[in-house]
């Protein structure tokens, strides 16, 4: 009897890990990105966030938190956005 290379039905396939991978995605098992309105919310988060992200614009600063799972976003003010920096607990990166 002749063996097929790589027909173990025992081991999923570069294929059937994509197409598993997809189907996740479209249940919602991925995690999507969140925005914090409250500032609190957000300094309490970063006790557990990897690094904080912070993107100044015009008229608008953006404060990222990175955490294993997920990623916070809070927009502000830039005047208020350097009291909230200085209050937060993790890495701070400029971007």
């Amino acid at each position: 009897m002749r063996k097929v290379v790589g027909s173990n039905p025992a081991r999923p396939t570069k294929t059937d890990k994509n197409v598993a991978m997809n189907q996740n995605a479209l249940n919602g098992v991925e995690p999507m990105p969140s925005e914090i309105f409250n500032s609190e919310k957000f300094v309490e988060i970063s006790g557990r966030a990897e690094y904080c992200a912070v993107k100044r614009l015009k008229d608008v600063v953006k404060l990222k938190l990175r955490t294993a799972k997920r990623l916070y976003t809070l927009k502000v003010e830039p005047a208020k956005a350097e009291e909230i920096i200085k209050r937060l607990q993790c890495e701070i990166r400029e971007i």
